[in-house]
C-alpha cells in the first residue's frame, strides 16, 4: 500500500507527487497514456511566474520563444501592450516530462499506460483498480491512504468518488503552422463572430511559425457549429489572419477548458470512512479536475503547480499521521490563494459571453486610452489586479447596466452554471 497515489502525470499531478514524496510519503503516479505529455492539449503559453513555480532548472529544454507582449484585435480596434514580465511559449510535452523526472528524483514512482477504472474503500484502505490500456488484461488493485485526482478535464477520480465538481467545459482547437507572426508578441482576437464566449489566439514560436487556435462556449454559438468550423473560417476569412496565415499546418490539437460553474470555490476534498476500520482515507482533486483554471484566459498551469504543491504537502502530512481531517487544510489554502481570483474571473467570463462586438470595441478602446496603466499593473496570472480598477470606470458601468437584463435572463435560466 502507498501513502499517496496520484492519478495523472500532468503539471499538477507531478508537482503533487513531488511534494508528497518530499514530505516522506511513499508515492505513486498512475498515468493512463503510454508516454507522459502526449497527446498535448494546451496552447503552451505560460508566465515567468509559472516557470519559477515549476522549480525546473534546465528551462532551455522546453522554452521555444520569449513573448514580450500582446496585440489585441477587437472587431474594429487594435491595441499593442508591452508586458511587465515576459511570458514563454513552451513545448508542453517536454515540460511535463521534466516535471515527472523531478517527481521521481524526489522519490515518487510512476507507471504509465494504466487507466484507473474504479476506486473503493475496502479493509480500511482505498483500493484503486487499474487496467493496462494496451493489453486490457486482468484488473489489478493498488492500496492507498490518500488519492489525488489530477486526471484533467475527464475528472474520473471525482466521478468515481461522487465528488461532483461542477464545471462548464469550453471546446478548443489549435493548429501549429506557417504564419508571418509578430515574432515576440502573442495575438488575441476578441469577437463573437470569431469565437463566441471566448477568443482566438496566435502564439509565435518564431517569426514564421505560430500556434493558432480558438475556444468557444457552445451555449453562445449555433448548435450545429463546431470549434473546427470556427477555426477554418477564422484562418481563411478573418482579414488580418488571411494575410499572414500561409495556408498549411503540420500539427492539429483539440482540447477542453474547464471553467468552474459557480462564483464560490468548490470543495475538492472528500474523507471516506469504513465503519470500524480506523479514521478513514481521503481523496483530493487538483488542476483541471478541480477547475483550478483562470476563467478569463483559460490558463491552468500556474494554478495547477501552486495547488499541486499544497495538495502534496497536505496529503503527506495526513498519510503520516493518519489524521484525514488535515486534508481540509488543502481546500482552505488553495481557496485563500486563488479562490477570489477564480470567482472574479467567472464573473468576467459570464459578462464577456453576453457582450456584443460593439461592446467589446468600446471596452478595448477604453483600455487603450489607459494603455500605460494596463502595462504597469497587468498580470497574466492575476488579471483581476487591473480589471478591478477598470470596472469602476464610467464606460464599464454603462456597459454593465446596458447588458444586465440579458445577463440575468441567461444566468437565471442556466442556474446550474
Amino acid at each position: 500500500m502507498y501513502d499517496v497515489v496520484v492519478v495523472g502525470a500532468g503539471p499538477s499531478g507531478c508537482m503533487a507527487a513531488k511534494y508528497a514524496a518530499k514530505g516522506g510519503a511513499s508515492t505513486l503516479i498512475i498515468e493512463k497514456d503510454p508516454e507522459i505529455g502526449i497527446p498535448v492539449h494546451c496552447a503552451g503559453l505560460i508566465s515567468k511566474r509559472a516557470v519559477e513555480e515549476s522549480e525546473l532548472k534546465e528551462v532551455r529544454t522546453f522554452i521555444m520563444n520569449r513573448i514580450k507582449g500582446a496585440i489585441i484585435h477587437s472587431p474594429n480596434y487594435d491595441m499593442q501592450l508591452e508586458a511587465r514580465e515576459s511570458a514563454y511559449a513552451i513545448m508542453r510535452d517536454h515540460f511535463d516530462r521534466a516535471l515527472a523526472k523531478e517527481a521521481m528524483n524526489s522519490g515518487a514512482e510512476i507507471i504509465t499506460g494504466c487507466k484507473v477504472v474504479g476506486i473503493k474503500l475496502s479493509g480500511g484502505e482505498l483500493r484503486i483498480q487499474i487496467v493496462d490500456t494496451k493489453t486490457k488484461g486482468k484488473m489489478e488493485e493498488i492500496g492507498a491512504k490518500v488519492v489525488i485526482g489530477a486526471d484533467g478535464v475527464r475528472a474520473g477520480v471525482a466521478e468515481m468518488a461522487g465528488m461532483g465538481v461542477k464545471r462548464n467545459l469550453l471546446s478548443c482547437v489549435q493548429v501549429e503552422g506557417y504564419y508571418d507572426s509578430e515574432g515576440v508578441y502573442a495575438e488575441i482576437f476578441a469577437s463573437r463572430e470569431i469565437a463566441p464566449g471566448f477568443f482566438a489566439w496566435a502564439i509565435p514560436l518564431d517569426d514564421r511559425i505560430a500556434r493558432i487556435g480558438l475556444c468557444i462556449d457552445k451555449r453562445f454559438s449555433s448548435p450545429h457549429s463546431t470549434p473546427l468550423a470556427f477555426l477554418k473560417r477564422f484562418l481563411l476569412h478573418e482579414p488580418h489572419m488571411a494575410k499572414r496565415y500561409r495556408g498549411s499546418y503540420y500539427r492539429y490539437t483539440g482540447g477542453v477548458i474547464p471553467i468552474a460553474a459557480g462564483l464560490k470555490p468548490q470543495k475538492t476534498v472528500k474523507i471516506v470512512k469504513d465503519r470500524g476500520k480506523g479514521r478513514g482515507k481521503g481523496i483530493l482533486l487538483v488542476g483541471d479536475a478541480a477547475a483550478q483554471v483562470k476563467p478569463i484566459s483559460g490558463g491552468g498551469v500556474y494554478y495547477g503547480l501552486r495547488c499541486g504543491k499544497i495538495a502534496g504537502e497536505v496529503a503527506a502530512k495526513a498519510a503520516s499521521t493518519g489524521d484525514m481531517q488535515l486534508l481540509k487544510h488543502y481546500d482552505r489554502r488553495w481557496h485563500r490563494e486563488i479562490g477570489k481570483e477564480i470567482a472574479f474571473g467567472i464573473w468576467v467570463h459570464r459578462l464577456r459571453c453576453v457582450l456584443g462586438d460593439d461592446d467589446l470595441d468600446r471596452i478595448f478602446r477604453a483600455l487603450g486610452r489607459e494603455r500605460r496603466r494596463v502595462e504597469e499593473k497587468g498580470d497574466m496570472d492575476y488579471p483581476s489586479l487591473i480589471l478591478r480598477e477598470f470596472i469602476k470606470e464610467p464606460e464599464f458601468i454603462k456597459l454593465a447596466v446596458k447588458n444586465i437584463i440579458r445577463y440575468m435572463y441567461i444566468y437565471g435560466r442556466w442556474s446550474k452554471y
